[in-house]
């Protein structure tokens, strides 16, 4: 038999016996038995009591437990939540820096390859200028050569000249 249903028979058996011996004690006059008769009830009261107090405490116990359960759960969610949005944000502050160090990537590049066309055409320019300037110094030469050319002729057109007027003179 469960302990339940042996407290229950017990407490039967004790109100029975209460009454029985109330019922005698008041038929014979024995207060004593009376009395004890009232015990008999009083502690069939009792384990009644006591019964219902135990049902209750574990009821409480089996709730307190469920609310205590269920607030685990509601915490391990939580926690397992914030682990996804730092997994999430760790994830994307990783994807912002390979796109930044991309960006980065490709603004040198482009600075490079801005700098060597800058470069380029630098040299070129130059290039040009050299061969302007030195075309401009084949033409002064020229020139220069033109002019010593007509100089030593009228060098020579003065000696001449010179001669004869001496000559005629």
């Amino acid at each position: 038999m469960s302990d339940i249903g042996t407290s229950a028979a017990r407490g039967l058996i004790d109100r029975v016996k209460g009454t029985a011996k109330q019922a005698v004690g008041a038929v014979t006059g024995n207060e004593s038995l009376q009395r004890e008769g009232e015990l008999h009830h009083e502690k069939a009261d009792a384990a009644a009591a006591a019964k219902e107090n135990r049902v209750a405490a574990e009821r409480a116990t089996t709730e307190a437990e469920l609310e205590l359960r269920q607030q685990e759960v509601e915490i391990e969610r939580k926690r397992i939540a914030a682990e996804a949005t730092a997994d999430r944000r760790e994830q994307e502050a990783e994807q912002e820096a390979r796109t930044a160090e991309r960006q980065a990537e490709t603004a040198a590049a482009a600075q490079k390859a801005a700098a060597e066309q800058t470069a380029q055409a630098q040299q070129q320019a130059a290039a040009t200028q050299q061969q302007a300037a030195a075309r401009e110094r084949a033409e002064h030469e020229q020139q220069a050569q033109v002019l010593e050319a007509k100089a030593e002729a009228a060098q020579q057109a003065a000696e001449t000249l010179d001669a004869l007027n001496e000559e005629s003179s």
